[in-house]
């Protein structure tokens, strides 16, 4: 009985020799990134069950630190990780489930299998890509991507939106405003984007001195900018040079609009609106550009690069100025003033106030029709002693010449400039004096024209007819806009 029992353990024994073991589930797929050798144990010195070529699909049965175990033609071995790329679950995965928030690449972005730049890559999003998101973090989010978990950067990931409800997106990553480009302008110093107005936000990019960057606005010390499909915000104080893409959206930053023209009836005094200090007092009959009347009756107004203010405003007849849209025929619809030396005692003073009165003759009255453009030089140029110019002083830094004929003359564009900055007049051609601008404007406000195509040219957006009317009376050169009648 005994050596029945012992042949029939041998037997079953055998049988069972001959029975394959049940195969491991597959719980990943990826692709070889190279020809990669299969190992039969996790050692590079260990006996090779074959190799694969760059390209090929390995299926993965588990991540094992830097060794993956796989199933090569139905046996087990293990491939170096680090090879094996685009990793995916085996079966039906939804990565919506898994995510908490969600997100978009805004650049080709990398999948990585730790919190750091060098470790393995293991798939990656497409610029533009929904990216879903299991955990927040300050550099790395957790992400889960073809149902295989995941690290991003967090720098290059923007939008950010809650998936569950009743989960709030953190402050510090709530979606920013969709942006909508109103400017552009030009960056005076290397400076960084941030995501957020803090100077130690994530950086998303680095804008260079003289890079055109779009604006969409500006906020306190921030300004919202875009450049190359980066949006994020910059310190405003290093923008310059600012366009405007709508005439009808919104002013150029630094442009004020001012409610009303205001006419001396007599002497008034004009003092620093900050230290109080007397600037000037304009005589009867000048008009200027004001503020709307403050709870005390004062008003403020554009002098050079400060504000000035009126306290005694019982000497000025306010003509108020219409917006645009709601303008009749003969409504003013902008203004604006600038100033200048009213004594006339030298040869230098003569002839820069000649020319400037040239200008205000000869664009006294005219006007642009609706649709139309305007060249300032085609009314004003060439600036020549035939064309009725005396020598005056000029903004010149390439020579020593300080006078030549016409010199003036560009504070009347100038201020035409600031008048048409607050309607919808399309700005087609505009030239700054120099980076250092010009006393009588603010800084980046000023407008210079010569002979040739330094030029101000100007286009009408406005569904009507515009004219301009000028005076330059005791110092003060102003310059209305109206709806033509």
């Amino acid at each position: 009985m005994k050596k029945i029992l012992f042949l029939l353990t041998a037997f079953l024994l055998c049988i069972g020799l001959m029975i394959p073991a049940a195969a491991e589930e597959i719980a990943y797929t990826g692709t070889a990134t190279r020809t990669l050798t299969i190992r039969e144990k996790k050692s590079t010195s260990s006996g090779k069950l074959g190799s694969v070529n760059e390209g090929d699909i390995i299926q993965i049965i588990e991540m094992d630190g830097d060794w993956y175990k796989v199933d090569f033609d139905g046996q087990t071995g293990y491939c170096v990780a680090k090879y094996v790329t685009d990793l995916a679950a085996e079966g039906p995965f939804d990565d919506t489930v898994s995510a908490i928030f969600k997100g978009v690449a805004t650049t080709d972005l990398n999948v990585r299998a730790k919190k750091d730049a060098s470790s393995q890559r293991i798939s990656g999003y497409a610029e533009g890509e929904t990216v879903y998101i299991t955990e927040l973090g300050e550099k790395w989010l957790g992400v889960i991507r073809n149902g295989m978990p995941g690290y991003v950067s967090a720098n290059f990931v923007l939008g950010i939106e809650s998936m569950i409800e009743g989960v709030e997106v953190p402050e510090e990553y709530a979606t920013p405003p969709a942006f909508v480009a109103y400017f552009t302008a030009t960056v005076t110093s290397n400076l960084s984007l941030r995501q957020e107005k803090d100077e130690k936000s994530k950086l998303l990019a680095t804008l260079y001195k003289e890079d055109e960057v779009e604006v969409m606005e500006i906020d306190g010390d921030w300004a919202y900018v875009r450049k190359d499909g980066k949006i994020g915000y910059a310190l405003a104080k290093y923008l310059r040079y600012f366009k405007r893409y709508d005439p009808f959206g919104p002013l150029i930053p630094g442009t004020i609009w001012y409610p009303y023209a205001a006419k001396t009836t007599g002497d008034v005094e004009i003092f620093d609106n900050e230290t109080g200090e007397l600037l000037r007092t304009v005589p009867e009959g000048a008009i200027m550009a004001v503020s709307a009347p403050d709870e005390s009756m004062a008003v403020t107004l554009p002098y050079d690069r400060i504000t000035g203010r009126i306290a005694d405003t019982d000497n000025l007849e306010l003509e108020k100025v219409k917006v645009w849209a709601e303008a009749e025929p003969g409504d003013l619809i902008a203004v604006f003033s600038t100033y200048y030396d009213p004594e006339q005692k030298t040869k230098t003073q003569i002839g820069r106030f000649h020319n400037l009165m040239q200008g205000v003759q000869r664009l006294q009255n005219q006007g642009i029709a609706a649709g139309e453009k305007f060249y300032f030089n085609d009314y004003c140029a060439p600036y020549t002693k035939l064309n009725g110019y005396e020598e005056g002083p000029i903004i010149n830094y390439t020579s020593s010449k300080k006078l030549d004929y016409g010199g003036g003359i560009c504070q009347v564009s100038t201020t035409l400039y600031n008048a048409i900055l607050q309607i919808p007049i399309e700005v087609l051609l505009h030239y700054v004096h120099s980076s250092y601008g010009i006393s009588y404007a603010p800084l980046d406000f000023d407008a210079a024209v010569s002979d040739g195509n330094l030029d101000l040219r100007l286009r009408n957006a406005l569904p009507y007819d515009v004219r301009f009317a000028l005076q330059a009376v005791g110092g003060v050169l102003t310059v209305r806009v109206y709806r033509a009648d």
